[in-house]
């Protein structure tokens, strides 16, 4: 299986949309809130987005922050969000999606990763723990999303 990962584009943004719609389960989100989401995170200068290509067809994505606290002493990567087709899900694409974003970190001396995932995600935590990530916290949330 040949999979070529890449920056993604705005030519790219319907595929992406899918994926956070179905696999995601956000089926509200429109063309035009992502959009203008992306291009708002972009402005700020450390938003990334990938996309795993198959077969001239986009599988997955992986959105990363490049993001600094009071608490560690450099910067980290926090994956936003990340999906891959149910069609091609453990095809080792969603390794090969954490594989491409850990080594962009890694020649940019990064090397602490964190994430965020619903409790109701049993597979991503398995998967993301078959990754070498580990269950450190909560994330607790006020208001409407």
């Amino acid at each position: 299986m040949n999979i070529i990962i890449r920056e993604a584009t705005n030519a790219d943004s319907p595929e992406i949309l899918s994926l956070i719609n179905n696999e995601l389960g956000y089926p509200d989100l429109t063309i035009e809130e992502l959009s203008s989401n992306i291009a708002k995170m972009k402005l700020a200068g450390n938003f990334y987005i990938y996309v795993a290509i198959l077969s001239e067809q986009i599988v997955g994505f992986v959105a990363v922050t490049q993001e600094m606290t009071l608490e560690f002493q450099k910067d980290f990567y926090r994956i936003k969000a990340m999906a891959v087709s149910n069609a091609y899900q453990s095809n080792g694409i969603g390794g090969s999606l954490l594989k491409h974003i850990e080594n962009i970190a890694s020649e940019n001396d990064i090397d602490l990763f964190v994430l965020s995932s619903s409790f109701h995600r049993k597979g991503a935590h398995m998967f993301y723990e078959r990754n070498g990530y580990s269950k450190t916290s909560f994330t607790f949330q006020k208001g409407e999303k």
